[in-house]
């Protein structure tokens, strides 16, 4: 059987930025590509601890706020969802997830179906305002003045690195040039807002997160 290497298995379309950042050396492309492929993974892994974290802080706050089932209970008749203008896609996505559900339904089981996006979209500006503006107290050690905005847009780039990641598309150009300066300014939001959290990043992140030596290695080439 004929061996094939990696840049004639991939697609030209896939392989040509790898190999036009590199000046046309395959090799140095091949090593490109599979250090953006261990950088995807070890940056996702880091993003999958800290969606969790994040949305079951959200889930404690509003079942302290709004009882045990506050996600079900929003998108019933007069919930806050149900009468809260702009709030459409959020609204949607909690029926949607429930109906996948269906006799499996339970409040864990729809914390865990409902999307990074979703509960980034709490904190946009009508989904914070009908739920009561207090979303920002699950960050019990964010510096003093910190608006929703900025917790909102920190989390929208976190969540394109992420999408990112889960398509497949690489995350080590700048452009057409390599480059880790923007999945470095992500990894450290991440780090960021985990400490406002109220979490150790070092600790909570122990054995998983290699993510700066993924990043040298590309650094390196």
């Amino acid at each position: 059987m004929r061996k094939v290497d990696l840049h004639t298995g991939l697609s030209p379309a896939r392989f040509g930025r790898y190999l036009a950042a590199c000046g046309n050396d395959k090799r140095k492309a091949a090593k490109l590509y599979r250090a953006n492929l261990r950088l995807s993974l070890e940056l996702y892994g880091v993003i999958s601890i800290f969606e969790v974290l994040l949305r079951n802080a959200i889930d404690r706050h509003y079942q302290g706020l709004k009882g045990e089932n506050w996600l079900a209970d929003a998108v019933q008749p007069g919930g806050y969802l149900d009468t809260g203008a702009g709030c459409e896609d959020s609204f949607h996505d909690i029926q949607a997830a429930i109906q996948k559900l269906g006799i499996t339904y339970s409040h864990d089981k729809l914390v865990a179906k409902l999307t990074f996006g979703f509960w980034t979209f709490q904190f946009a500006p009508k989904e914070f305002a009908v739920a009561g503006s207090t979303l920002l107290n699950i960050f019990p050690a964010r510096p003093f003045g910190t608006k929703q905005k900025k917790i909102y847009r920190d989390l929208i780039k976190i969540n394109d690195m992420r999408n990112r990641i889960a398509h497949h598309e690489p995350i080590c150009f700048d452009k057409d040039s390599i480059s880790t300066a923007r999945v470095e300014r992500r990894y450290e939001l991440i780090l960021e807002l985990l400490s406002w959290l109220g979490y150790e990043p070092d600790r909570i992140l122990f054995g998983i997160g290699r993510v700066k030596k993924a990043l040298a290695a590309i650094n390196s080439l």
